[in-house]
């Protein structure tokens, strides 16, 4: 009975060791991949400097951001619509005030003349 006591209690150590060290792995594997993630890329920029980076093109700026950019493609567009309008009207008006030629649907049919 003592020999496969110590074998019980010698396989539950090393049963219990195994499950540590998995364990301590899989924490080794996932902080591996946050540092990956969140530390310095192959320019040396961190997440927190990339993030920056796009945050400062979702708020208008001056100019020069993202946001900046589609406001003046939307002012351009508003424009180039009133534009549009404004041609459409005129070229409207301008063929309802020409005179309207009547449009015969009778032919005249040709006579023979004798002579």
């Amino acid at each position: 009975m003592v020999v496969s006591d110590f074998i019980m209690t010698a396989a539950s150590i090393l049963g219990a060791l195994a499950v540590v060290v998995g364990g301590l792995f899989s924490i080794y594997k996932i902080a591996r991949r946050v540092d990956l993630a969140i530390g310095a890329d192959s320019d040396g920029k961190t997440l927190s400097d990339r993030l920056s980076r796009v945050e400062h093109q979702l708020w208008e700026n001056g100019g020069t951001s993202l946001a900046d950019r589609v406001n003046r493609i939307e002012d351009l567009s508003k424009h180039t619509a009133t534009e549009t309008s404004i041609i459409k009207e005129i070229l409207l008006a301008s063929v309802t005030a020409q005179p309207q030629i009547p449009v015969t649907t009778q032919r005249r049919t040709r006579q023979k003349t004798s002579k």
